[in-house]
C-alpha cells in the first residue's frame, strides 16, 4: 500500500495502477538478462575467452533492475559474456561433449566387459 498526492481526483477508490519503484542499487557488476541461461537450480553465462571461443560459467545473481541482474559471484568485471545466440553455444557444447563421451566407450559392434 502506497499514499500519493490525489488533487485532481483522477485516481478512484479500489482502482488498480502500474508503478515504477526507483531505489540506488549504487555501482554493481551486472549483465543482461538475455545473457543469463536459467536451468532452475544454477544459472550461467558463457564467457569469451578468444577469438571465437567461449566457456561455460556459473554465477549467482542478485537484484534485478532495468533488463539488468547483478552478478554476485562468478564472473570479474571487464569479462565480456555472450548476450545473443547463447542457447545455440550451450547446445553446440552438450552436443560435443555427448559425441566426445560416446567415443570414449566401448567400439560399435564390441561388447562391454
Amino acid at each position: 500500500r502506497v499514499e500519493v498526492p490525489n488533487p485532481d481526483w483522477l485516481l478512484k477508490h479500489e482502482m488498480y495502477v502500474d508503478a515504477d519503484i526507483k531505489v540506488n542499487l549504487g555501482m554493481k557488476l551486472a549483465v543482461p538478462e538475455e545473457a543469463i541461461l536459467d536451468s532452475g537450480t544454477r544459472q550461467m553465462v558463457f564467457v569469451k575467452t578468444g577469438a571465437g571461443k567461449y566457456e561455460p560459467r556459473e554465477v549467482k545473481m542478485g537484484a534485478r533492475a532495468q533488463g539488468y541482474r547483478e552478478v554476485v559471484s562468478g564472473l570479474a568485471e571487464g569479462e565480456e559474456v555472450v548476450t545473443s545466440g547463447n542457447f545455440l553455444i550451450d547446445s553446440e557444447s552438450k552436443l560435443k561433449s555427448a559425441t566426445q563421451n560416446m567415443g570414449s566407450g566401448h567400439k560399435h559392434g564390441e561388447e562391454k566387459k
